[in-house]
């Protein structure tokens, strides 16, 4: 039975959010155009107070019990709520759940496997409803993700039971570790982690699994490095690296050629349209629409899911301080900033003004979907629970506040995987990610390249021409908030130069190593003198018996960074005196990060002279004199551990000439 909460307060909350949402009166300059600015968002009614019935943890609760608990629910335009998915459904519809348009119905579907062991399914279940509702670490899952994760579990737990695994207290860290050396062969690592992601959950939620982890999964390590997800970022010579192409600049050439002559022709194949003589469907439209997909993202930056959530008339230009900027605004959701606006150049405008001519067939379309459905759940459904058109009442309402949604996009396209009133087999939906990717290859195709085209290298390859544009590197904060980044270093992976040659960087790492291996392995000959703390304690080592002086060198080299500051050498980087020994040897005389050595004898002697000159001065104050007297006893005791006399009267006469020069000049 739905549930009602069509309470006057109810709706007065729901107008609110709904104008809030839609972006008005949100205090922006004066538009220069008459173009509609406000974004037309449909705001989709949700199941609140049903789902907030439904328990936040299942821990106590028996499988019964667990089994009714609701996982997704819709609610009508009047507040009557309806049941979507229960935790025992052998499949869960998630659809409701998602704010992402730009997926296809059954990517928002998880078919649970009724072929593998049942105690493995049932825990699953309770840790991805935990991970939807609350989140792992206190952020609640998206629907994508838990879909995602839910997809990759038959072929996961068909491995297990082959293990002899049946349920998850059974499950080893060596099971694991064994299973990943094998994935690593054929799969990525992220794709590895989201394949195994569902263990980790069930670690994290040990209270809600009927049979809980016995063991650390990983075997101490963290998720992403058991997966080697951080193999490849900090450990090259490089560190992290775009691993997205940039679109090379003959091939961005092509593109924006074949497009600017697809959209001249646009006006006159809308007429033909209009007038019967094509199909609104034809191939020649739906180049049009391609081609203003392109466009959109490759000199906005906007994602998939944010290009495609444009609606109607969302642009606008305005003029401030004599400069035009023209603004697209549309929902960005990875990161949860909601309404946002995008700065595109004017050409982006008139291109939009194209594609929602080229919409409006669709979205007439969608108009007379939305009226069939109100018809169809306006009349009773029969004694098997289905409506006219053959779907429950819950399928119903969630597909009309989808239609309702999306019924102002202008990036739209035919599904073949469905049907609606018109019965002919297909359904206006929003382009998927995938569907716009296909198409953009056909796109350069078309333009006569053979470039793989993808929608993540326009976004890429936008970063990469604004910062190597007259903004320079000063437009990394721009393209931070162009590209709506949560952070400024992953901005810096999309503007990195993807033409770096990482071979000679690695030849430059395997140099540097075999320097230090040679510079270390001098340190360790048994009659080396050496001074610093550093220094000092590997004169203490060598009495310790190694095995392979040769693997330990090399390892050491890979592992301590070495700098050479002139009088000494620094294990440390900065982390010590943050280079001030550079300035002020008798820092380094007893540092433990410091080793000094004979090749820097002479450094010494003349830094011993100029203490000597130091303390011969007495009309600075005590704390001078201390200070230089300190000095002068380092000096002495490094030139002494390096086996080294002190400056003679010819080297003293002779730097003290050198001072007076420098000091007359």
């Amino acid at each position: 039975m739905p549930r009602n909460q069509s309470t006057s307060e109810s709706k007065s909350d729901a107008s609110q959010t709904a104008v809030a949402s839609s972006g008005k009166k949100v205090g922006r300059a004066k538009p220069h155009s008459a173009d509609i600015i406000d974004l037309p968002i449909h705001v989709r009614p949700r199941a609140l107070e049903l789902l907030a019935a439904q328990p936040v943890s299942l821990a106590g609760l028996s499988q019964a019990e667990r089994d009714l608990v609701v996982v997704t629910a819709v609610a009508d335009e009047h507040g009557n709520e309806y049941p979507v998915s229960r935790i025992g459904d052998p499949e869960w519809h998630l659809a409701s759940e998602s704010q992402v348009k730009n997926r296809k119905g059954f990517d928002h579907i998880i078919v649970w496997p009724d072929d593998v062991s049942s105690a493995l399914v049932y825990d699953a279940k309770a840790v991805l409803y935990c991970a939807l509702r609350r989140g792992p670490h206190g952020k609640p899952w998206s629907a994508s993700t838990v879909q995602r994760v839910g997809g990759e579990l038959r072929s996961l737990f068909i491995r297990l039971e082959a293990m002899g695994v049946r349920d998850f207290g059974e499950l080893r860290a060596l099971h694991l570790s064994d299973y990943i050396t094998e994935l690593k062969r054929t799969i990525k690592p992220n794709s590895i982690r989201h394949k195994l992601a569902i263990v980790d959950l069930v670690w994290n939620f040990p209270s809600e699994t009927l049979h809980s982890l016995s063991e650390h999964p990983w075997g101490g390590e963290t998720f992403p490095d058991a997966c080697g997800c951080n193999d490849d970022d900090a450990s090259g010579p490089v560190g992290r690296t775009g691993k997205t192409p940039v679109i090379p600049r003959s091939t961005q050439r092509i593109l924006f050629e074949h497009c600017e002559s697809c959209l001249l022709e646009a006006d006159a194949l809308f007429e033909a349209r209009d007038a019967g003589k094509i199909s609104a469907s034809s191939y020649s439209l739906t180049a049009v629409r391609d081609a203003v997909l392109y466009l959109t993202q490759v000199t906005s930056g906007m994602r998939n899911s944010e290009s495609t959530g444009i609606s109607n008339g969302c642009w606008r230009s305005e003029v401030r301080n004599g400069v035009a900027f023209h603004w697209v605004r549309t929902l960005e959701i990875k990161t949860d900033k909601g309404i946002v606006d995008y700065l595109v150049p004017p050409e982006a405008i008139h291109a939009l003004g194209l594609l929602q001519r080229y919409a409006e067939p669709l979205q007439a379309r969608l108009a007379d979907e939305s009226r069939w459905l109100e018809v169809q759940l306006q009349s009773r459904a029969n004694e098997g629970g289905l409506l006219a058109n053959g779907m429950n009442t819950a399928e119903a309402v969630g597909r009309l506040n989808h239609v309702r949604e999306i019924s102002q996009h202008v990036f739209l396209a035919l599904d073949a995987y469905h049907s609606d009133h018109l019965g002919t087999g297909s359904r206006v939906e929003v382009m998927s990610l995938n569907a716009c990717n296909a198409q953009l290859k056909s796109l350069a195709r078309a333009a006569g390249s053979d470039w793989s085209l993808s929608n993540q290298q326009c976004r890429r390859t936008f970063a990469y021409n604004v910062a190597n544009s007259r903004l320079g590197r000063m437009g990394l904060v721009f393209l931070k908030w162009q590209l709506k980044h949560a952070s400024i270093s992953c901005t810096e992976l999309y503007a990195s130069n993807p033409y770096q040659d990482a071979s000679l960087y690695r030849e430059l790492e395997e140099e540097q190593t075999a320097a230090r291996v040679e510079l270390m392995e001098g340190w360790m000959l048994s009659d080396v003198p050496l001074s610093g703390g550093a220094g000092r304690k590997l004169i203490q080592t060598r009495a310790t018996p190694v095995r392979n002086l040769k693997d330990l060198l090399l390892h050491a080299a890979e592992a301590v960074e070495i700098r050479h500051t002139g009088h000494a050498w620094c294990l440390s980087g900065t982390k010590v005196c943050h280079g001030q020994g550079v300035y002020e040897p008798a820092n380094c005389a007893g540092c433990s990060q410091a080793v000094i050595d004979s090749s820097q004898a002479a450094t010494w002697q003349m830094i011993h002279l100029e203490n000597l000159r130091l303390a011969a001065i007495t009309d600075c104050g005590p704390a001078v004199i201390q200070k230089a007297r300190r000095a002068t006893l380092r000096s002495e005791e490094v030139l002494r551990d390096l086996r080294v006399g002190l400056p003679s009267k010819e080297q003293a006469d002779a730097y003290e000439k050198a001072g007076l020069c420098n000091e007359d000049n």
